[in-house]
């Protein structure tokens, strides 16, 4: 006589359960690889399920990006403004720096999670303190968002290609043989550029950029 097989319940549903699921697949096999149908075999349930919880891929990567945001690590910042805007970047930097994957959710368009408004917020705001309108804050806070996104978007890029690459980038093979007649300057930074390429001079570059966007008014 064969026994019977039971037949457990379904997994529990949840908006924590379904981020960490997509994360994994996003760890594992890179953002493209997320498909709402993906996600619902690696949660053991099925597609409709998965929906009642999010209506679309739009939404799962606002999930994701909102837990990231939670867990962003929140210190004590300067009474200063310059130096909370300084501070504030390098939390938000630092925190995206550890997943990857954000770089791939933040090219597709302007996401904002519920749960990254504090930043605006503190960013605008500690501007605004430093001593611009708030329309020139909310310019500077573009501004060097942007920047902190395009360096994030680099550094996973290069980091991802050249670990593949066995050979010198094609862009650094050019530079190292340029006409010198023709482009003398770049002539003269002939080495500069390998060991450029492999800095990370985000700190620098941020605090030279508040900078002038407060010397601007």
């Amino acid at each position: 006589m064969m026994s019977r097989q039971k037949t457990g319940r379904p997994p529990r549903l949840s908006s924590d359960t379904i981020a960490a699921a997509a994360e994994t697949i996003i760890d594992t096999d890179g953002i493209e690889a997320l498909s709402m149908r993906r996600l619902a075999r690696a949660l053991g349930s099925s597609p409709t399920a998965v929906y009642r919880h999010v209506r679309g891929k739009d939404e799962l990567l606002l999930l994701l990006l909102d837990r990231a945001a939670r867990e962003l690590r929140k210190g004590p910042l300067p009474r200063d403004p310059r130096k909370r805007i300084f501070g504030l970047f390098q939390i938000v930097y630092d925190g995206l720096a550890m997943r990857p994957w954000v770089v791939g959710v933040l090219v597709k368009g302007d996401l904002i999670a519920p749960s990254f408004l504090w930043f605006i917020e503190e960013i605008v705001a500690a501007f605004v303190a430093a001593g611009l309108s708030p329309q020139r804050a909310g310019a500077a806070y573009l501004v060097a968002w942007r920047y902190t996104v395009g360096h994030l978007i680099v550094r996973y890029e290069t980091g991802q290609n050249g670990a593949k690459l066995k050979h010198t980038p094609g862009v650094l093979r050019q530079l190292s043989s340029i006409d010198t007649q023709q482009f003398p300057i770049l002539a003269e930074l002939t080495g500069f550029w390998p060991a450029a390429r492999k800095r990370d001079t985000y700190r620098e570059d941020l605090a030279a950029l508040i900078d002038g966007l407060l010397a601007r008014g």
